[in-house]
């Protein structure tokens, strides 16, 4: 087993997931504040064990977007449309967080303007480049979050809320399950069940991490940033944050770089046009804007969601009643 590549993968996955909404507490406030640690950490683990999953339907989703059928030409069509839509919405999310933590942490001003840009020219690089740089801030995330954690109080385990936890997946399960739909190396099924399995450690560690430090403070804008500023941790909640904002972004640029070169847009314009973006999120309010586009993007996650879990079954008997129908038309110019 290349332990390696899954561990490249896994933390490819997580960066993808854990922006500016996740580091800053409001999202997991925002669907499990009112149910409990329980349902937090039910968040992760699915979320985790889906990383293994949308890797082994990889295979399968390779298959269906090189088909000829006009039908399945269509639908792949549609579904790119939908992701690219909702990727550049999460973009725009995470500059408005950039520049709103950065600035109230350390009083830095154009953080997020100059995060933008290099993330924009990252975008146009080699996959490897953006899994090195999660392999290494990953964990940095995490140790972060234990510090944080630390200070916290142990918070109730609460009840378990299916649909919260439906919901949060689906609205998260864009940019991370997108990168693991378009991983172009093949993984067998004993990576896969490992790949989903250290996701899931790793990732509800993460979720109730922010979930204890977040809880007390569920009502404001960034919880985190609250509780960090309430115990002199300001520093490291907003390095937290970036961090994650950054491992963000990088999936993003490099998801809709790649959906403009299917499409013949040149790199440079694709730079360009993430620049542009940086420009309009910067003007957004971080708060507004979550509660605005996370549901949204949140809907379209589940379809999504379910269509990739689907997948490789409705894929497998499509294929076996087309070489069925190969075979008898064989059989027939046989007999004639």
């Amino acid at each position: 087993m290349r332990l390696s590549k899954c561990f490249l993968v896994s933390f490819t996955y997580i960066g993808g997931v854990i922006g500016a909404g996740f580091a800053t507490g409001r999202e997991v406030m925002l669907y499990f504040g009112d149910y409990g640690l329980l349902s937090a950490l039910a968040g992760g683990v699915l979320m985790g064990l889906l990383a293994g999953v949308f890797l082994f339907s990889a295979k399968s989703f390779f298959m269906f977007r090189m088909s000829e059928k006009k039908w399945c030409k269509v639908f792949y069509v549609g579904i790119k449309i939908l992701l690219y839509i909702s990727i550049y919405a999460t973009f725009l999310c995470m500059i408005s967080a950039c520049e709103e933590i950065i600035t109230n942490s350390f009083g830095i001003k154009n953080v997020g303007l100059w995060t933008g840009i290099f993330v924009s020219f990252l975008g146009v690089m080699e996959m490897k480049v953006m899994q090195r740089f999660n392999l290494v801030i990953v964990p940095v995330i995490i140790i972060l979050l234990l510090v944080l954690a630390g200070k916290s109080n142990v918070p109730d385990m609460g009840k378990f809320a299916a649909m919260a936890i439906l919901n949060y997946t689906g609205m998260n399960i864009m940019t991370g399950g997108y990168l693991m739909a378009e991983t172009k190396e093949e993984f067998n099924i004993k990576e896969c069940v490992f790949v989903g399995i250290i996701t899931a450690l790793a990732f509800s560690a993460a979720l109730a991490l922010v979930y204890a430090v977040s809880i007390d403070y569920k009502n404001f804008s960034m919880p985190v940033y609250e509780f960090a500023s309430n115990h002199d941790f300001k520093g490291i909640s907003g390095l937290v944050i970036y961090l994650a904002v950054f491992t963000t972004l990088i999936g993003c640029t490099k998801l809709i770089c790649q959906e403009n070169e299917s499409i013949k847009i040149p790199k440079p314009i694709s730079v360009i046009m993430l620049v542009v973006a940086t420009i309009i999120g910067l003007e957004l309010d971080f708060a507004k804007a979550v509660n605005f586009v996370y549901p949204l993007v949140g809907y379209v996650g589940i379809g999504y969601l379910v269509f990739m879990l689907t997948l490789p079954i409705w894929w497998s008997i499509y294929a076996k009643v087309k070489e069925k129908r190969q075979k008898t038309l064989l059989a027939q110019k046989d007999i004639d």
